[in-house]
């Protein structure tokens, strides 16, 4: 394993605790702030529109400045909408809040992972990407079950704790980035702010150049669309059906990052048997049937049974379809190309946060989770088509991948 790697790793699993802590409560704390459910998803959804916004102008500047300082300036906003979130009391409090986080969260995506992958290189580490997508599922799901009890239990002492503690996570990994990240000249800047224009037209040309990453940006904005109300709306049903406890909400988060570590140590020995894209096809469809169990269910034990194993495609798919997007990325607009993709799934997470807001508002969380289970069952073919496209250019010089989608205060980090 090499130096940056290592570092890559730590720095990872501190910037993963210190923005996701709050998860396990973040819906429930919005809803004691006053809000409805059409309201806390209008309220991600704020986060994800400003994301969409200056993503890929931020990407360019990473491109530009460098890696490592665009990832240490993210930290630093998230520490300071992170307290802002503390003292937040009605839903203008938390949109704003919302909207200097997505500028913080802008500055990492695409960033972090990019100083990786070249910092691994110039190291002298040219085997494929794939082990290191692995480890790196690994170091979030691993840190995320124990810090998701330890918020259930922080929050029962009062809302701002967990906030106070995101804030000094995010100070902390900050300072260690700038000790001990050492930039490559690959991620060091090589141009002036003048070429962020240029940079950020390549990056988009290099997407629509590749019809692998058009197909892929495609899945993605559906599997968000479908994925991020799922994730703002389970800690109600939970509630509803079990009654008031945060603690036990933090030990189901846990959960599903431990049936999403399950889904991270199967992928290998599918691989082993079947194309990439067949696993993935089976995966989307596996997601559907457990989250329309999940949307059916009356009681608890079928209902939280359907929730957890259809997480297990989180861990499953991410590092596959991380790996398909940047095979054909030249390293020059690494960062840009990760981010364009980060758009789309900030794109589909906040129409559908909006879309299935406004249906588990009238209709019921039920409801808004059918939708879900019919949206992943229809795209699931679309992989297959992704599986052929992806053959007939693959006599394409492939670039090595990284991971493209930051995960925002409550989805884990993928699109599914």
């Amino acid at each position: 394993m090499t130096r940056t790697e290592r570092t890559y790793y730590a720095v990872l699993g501190g910037y993963t605790v210190a923005q996701w802590f709050i998860a396990p409560v973040y819906p429930l704390f919005l809803l004691s702030r006053g809000l409805d459910l059409f309201e806390i998803n209008a309220v991600l959804a704020t986060y994800l529109i400003t994301v969409f916004v200056f993503d890929v102008p931020t990407g360019a500047l990473a491109d530009r400045v460098g890696r490592k300082t665009s990832f240490l300036l993210a930290c630093v906003v998230r520490m300071a909408a992170y307290v802002l979130y503390a003292f937040a009391e009605s839903f203008a409090d938390c949109a704003i809040a919302e909207f200097i986080d997505a500028i913080g969260t802008t500055l990492a995506s695409g960033a972090l992972d990019a100083w990786a992958v070249d910092g691994v290189r110039a190291d002298g580490d040219l085997r494929p990407p794939d082990r290191l997508f692995a480890r790196g599922q690994v170091v979030i799901h691993a840190v995320m079950i124990v810090a998701s009890v330890a918020c259930g239990y922080v929050a029962e002492s009062g809302w701002r704790a967990p906030w106070f503690i995101c804030a000094a996570l995010f100070a902390l990994t900050g300072l260690f980035g700038a000790v001990s990240m050492h930039e490559s000249s690959r991620g060091r800047a090589t141009g002036t702010a003048h070429s962020l224009r240029r940079t950020a037209l390549a990056g988009l040309a290099e997407v629509r150049a590749a019809p692998v990453l058009v197909l892929l940006c495609v899945l993605t904005l559906v599997a968000a669309f479908a994925a991020f109300p799922l994730y703002m709306t389970w800690q109600s049903r939970i509630e509803a059906m079990a009654g008031p406890g945060l603690w036990r909400i933090g030990w189901v988060l846990a959960l599903l990052n431990v049936a999403a570590l399950g889904g991270s140590a199967l992928a290998p020995r599918l691989l082993r048997r079947f194309e990439r894209e067949t696993v993935l096809c089976a995966a989307a469809a596996w997601r559907s049937v457990l989250l329309a169990v999940a949307a059916a269910a009356t009681s608890l034990s079928p209902m939280l049974a359907g929730l957890l194993l259809q997480n297990v495609t989180s861990g499953l798919s991410d590092p596959l379809t991380a790996a398909w997007t940047n095979e054909h990325v030249a390293p020059r607009y690494r960062a840009t190309v990760l981010s364009v993709r980060s758009t789309f799934f900030t794109l589909g997470g906040a129409t559908g946060l909006v879309s299935l807001g406004l249906v588990a508002r009238h209709f019921g969380i039920p409801a808004a989770w059918a939708v879900s289970a019919t949206l992943f069952l229809l795209m699931a073919p679309g992989y297959l088509v992704l599986g052929r496209v992806a053959r007939r250019v693959a006599g394409g010089e492939p670039a090595p991948a990284v991971v493209a989608v930051v995960p925002s205060k409550v989805l884990p980090p993928a699109a599914g």
